[in-house]
């Protein structure tokens, strides 16, 4: 099971890895209980990039035997392609980002049996006055344009769009770190969610070198639906995720 976690995690995020198949396997061989599907939707300043993978017990798997992956973005079927990533086979869309919230499906077609996984991406925003500087001990306000309306965003344990960043520079530890981003009156150790947000340098993990410039990506992160089987037996997979998050970039100066 840590193995293939560690598959499932690696898909979503693209790196590399030792989790590629040493032989070539096909969906064909496997029910679709006992495969998991790995997906994500991620919307940059121009572009919308679908990735869907699929996993039987041995690995990444490809589409054959007449299974196949479709992708729609707010009900409009786009082209699919098989790729290879870093040794993981992909079925990829990359489109122009629409500016308004939107809803990207996949669906996995064996036959009369579908499986449907669904998420929401909020809408372009622009992060207002992104700071010039960031105190190495310190922290400062973030605030994006437009605000999400929470409230439409419910969750089991919260809202289901969650702020956080990933923080790229030499001076940090590893090269690049994903922080959370709390509400800035969070009461004291919780974070929650509303805004403006509060980016914590004290929440980075620094590296030998001193001070740098920071290229900082404010992720709106999306809670997906759980896969559903829609065809006549109801069938669906064993497990997996769908990550999606809506995306701004600015650079900022870390401080010592």
């Amino acid at each position: 099971m840590a193995l293939l976690r560690s598959c499932l995690a690696g898909a979503l995020l693209l790196v590399v890895g030792a989790c590629s198949n040493d032989d070539e396997d096909f969906s064909e061989q496997y029910k679709i209980s006992e495969l998991n599907a790995s997906y994500g939707a991620f919307a940059h300043e121009e572009r919308l990039r679908v990735y869907a993978a699929l996993l039987g017990p041995k690995g990444f798997v490809r589409l054959r035997g007449g299974d196949t992956i479709e992708i729609e973005i707010d009900g409009v079927r786009v082209s699919t392609t098989e790729r290879m990533l870093d040794g993981r086979v992909n079925y990829v869309a990359d489109v122009p980002a629409p500016p308004g919230e939107s809803e990207v499906a996949i669906t996995f077609v064996r036959g009369v049996e579908r499986v449907v996984g669904k998420i929401k991406l909020y809408s372009a925003f622009n992060v207002v006055a992104p700071p010039a500087t960031l105190p190495r001990t310190g922290s400062v306000d973030i605030d994006v344009d437009p605000r999400p309306d929470l409230s439409k965003w419910p969750g089991f344990f919260g809202p289901s769009l969650v702020a956080k960043a990933e923080v790229l520079g030499d001076c940090l530890e590893t090269g690049a770190q994903r922080i959370d981003l709390c509400a800035k009156d969070s009461p004291a150790g919780k974070c929650t969610q509303g805004y403006p947000l509060k980016l914590d340098a004290a929440t980075l993990i620094p590296s030998t070198t001193k001070g740098c410039q920071l290229a900082v990506q404010v992720r709106l992160m999306s809670g997906a639906k759980p896969f559903e089987g829609t065809g006549p037996a109801k069938e669906s997979f064993k497990g997996g995720g769908f990550e999606g998050y809506r995306l701004r970039s600015f650079t900022t100066q870390l401080l010592e």
